[in-house]
Parts: C-alpha cells; sequence; structure tokens
C-alpha cells in the first residue's frame, strides 16, 4: 500500500503533494475527533454503569485521540509539501 502511495507522490507535482497530504492530515484530525467522542461516550457509559474499568478505557481512548489529533496538527513549517 505504502509502495503504492510512494510512486503516486513521487509523479505528482509540489501542489498536488501539497493537496494530497492536506486531504490526508484532515482525514486523520477528523478519525481523532471523532475517536475522543467515541471515548467521552465510552466513559460516560462507564460512569452511569459505575464500571471503573469502562471509564479508564474511555479516558485512555480520549488520551490517545486527542495525541493523535495535536501531532497531525503541529507539523514542521519549513516543509515545502
Amino acid at each position: 500500500m505504502f509502495d503504492r502511495l510512494h510512486r503516486f507522490m513521487e509523479g505528482a507535482g509540489p501542489e498536488r503533494r501539497h493537496r494530497v497530504w492536506s486531504k490526508l492530515r484532515i482525514f486523520v484530525a477528523a478519525m481523532g475527533t471523532l475517536g475522543s467522542a467515541a471515548g467521552i461516550a465510552i466513559a460516560v457509559v462507564g460512569l452511569i454503569n459505575f464500571d471503573q474499568q469502562k471509564v479508564i478505557a474511555g479516558v485512555a481512548v480520549i488520551i490517545v485521540c486527542t495525541a493523535i489529533y495535536v501531532s497531525i496538527l503541529v507539523r514542521d513549517r519549513n516543509r515545502a509539501d
């Protein structure tokens, strides 16, 4: 899969590379946001059912998804892509 992506990116001009990476960043950021929402739902269900394991799992999902969201937004400003 990544080999095909690498071959696709080799023939692409800088504008197309920028557009592809921008769309990829938006997709990953959206998945991070939706994952955090799912984590909140898990934690709330755990709170309603007095299930500490579900609450901890929900908080863990929130932390991981938030880290993914933040990492995709922070990038090297000197990159030309």
